[in-house]
């Protein structure tokens, strides 16, 4: 029985080995596709001739400035409350909440029947007086008049121009208009109401450029002038940025702070940006145009920087770099290369000098748009 068991057993194994044997026929014989290589080269892993997948990026010259980050508060470009000059009763509200306004467009009115009464009298005086002025010089060609008596009489009628004057302004004080363009806020007050001066009617803004103010520490107080670019975001606007100019630095450095106050101003002509919102906004100083590639494509040995170019036969070089400034995810290249240039983006690890690879997105190195590029600076 032993005996009838180790023949089975022999078989049984003989039968196996001759499967796999078929199995390695079929998978590596004749007519079918070597089994995929690991990527390698010359030096690098697999053996040599073989072709490594790499991810290129094209190297492009982009704007580079270095940036100081603060926070800020945005001011409308005008902003005034209107209210009432004069005590009355309001007349009319000649405006609907948020409604925009041209200089001397009419705000609001207050009862001016007394004043307009006043004004009417001595409009009638002053006609009175102009007359009895002319006749006067009338009778001066036939010397039946005095000198005194003419200066009498044109002297009253230039008191009844002042009195019309004096009378105009206080009729006009009873119309409020919008000292220059804007938007009107909300209304505080209702038609019939009896005001008093000061009392508040509506607020007006000029927003169609808004002003930006924020603080920069005075160690960086070199770098502030007037002109300079800044950027700035809010979190209403996610992801959106917003230009303008720097336009005046403060005189003084706040001794408690040590901080120096400057100014901006931001193009709002879709008047999204609104007086009291918050921002986060960037200084850009120096800007230049620089060659930069994405940091992971740089590779230090011993305080040295490289990177791998690839030549049009996907063949890899070491260059030796001299980087500048570097920003979140990218580094400023200095010395080493030119724009055009194709570096190894991803897949530099164990890569050697004139290794062959397999650029794996090459449709996307021919678009590929220039972002611009900031080394940023948390001043604090």
């Amino acid at each position: 029985m032993s005996f009838e068991l180790s023949k089975r057993s022999l078989v049984i194994t003989l039968g196996l080995a001759l499967s796999v044997a078929v199995g390695g026929w079929m998978y590596f014989g004749e007519g079918s596709s070597p089994a995929p290589r690991q990527a390698g080269g010359p030096g690098g892993r697999g053996g040599p001739g073989m072709v490594r997948p790499v991810v290129a990026v094209a190297v492009e010259k982009e704007v580079f400035g270095d940036r100081l980050e603060a926070i800020g508060t945005l001011f409308a470009n005008e902003s005034v409350t209107i209210t009432a000059k004069t005590q009355g009763i309001i007349r009319s509200l000649d405006f609907e909440d948020g409604q925009t306004f041209k200089r001397g467009d009419q705000i609001a009115a207050i009862d001016a029947g007394e004043q307009d009464a006043a004004l009417n009298l001595e409009l009638a005086n002053l006609e009175q007086q102009k007359k009895s002025l002319e006749r006067t010089m009338g009778l001066v060609a036939e010397q039946h008049v005095s000198q005194s008596k003419v200066d009498e009489t044109v002297a009253l009628v230039k008191k009844a121009e002042a009195s019309v004057a004096a009378a105009r302004v206080r009729s006009g004080d009873r119309r409020i208009v919008a000292p220059f363009p804007g938007i009107v806020g909300t209304r505080r007050i209702s038609v019939g109401a009896l005001v008093s001066p000061g009392a508040v009617i509506t607020t007006l803004d000029d927003i169609s450029e808004v002003k930006l103010d924020f603080a920069i520490p005075e160690t960086f107080m070199a770098a502030l002038r007037p002109g300079l670019d800044i950027e700035a975001m809010a979190s209403a606007y996610a992801g959106e940025t917003f230009k303008g100019h720097v336009i005046a630095v403060d005189s003084r450095v706040d001794p408690v702070t040590r901080s120096v106050g400057v100014r901006a101003v931001i193009a709002n002509e879709d008047l999204r940006l609104r007086p009291g919102m918050l921002m986060v906004v960037q200084l850009i100083k120096d800007q230049r145009e620089s060659l930069m590639v994405p940091e992971i494509a740089i590779l230090p040995e011993n305080d040295q920087m490289y990177v791998f170019t690839i030549s049009p036969e996907n063949v890899v070089k070491r260059l030796k770099v001299v980087i500048g400034r570097r920003r979140a995810g990218a580094v400023e290249v200095v010395e080493g290369l030119q724009a055009g240039d194709i570096v190894v983006k991803e897949g530099i690890l164990d890569l050697r000098d004139g290794a062959r690879v397999n650029v794996v997105n090459v449709n996307e190195l021919t678009q590929q748009p220039a972002q611009p590029s900031d080394a940023v600076r948390h001043p604090g």
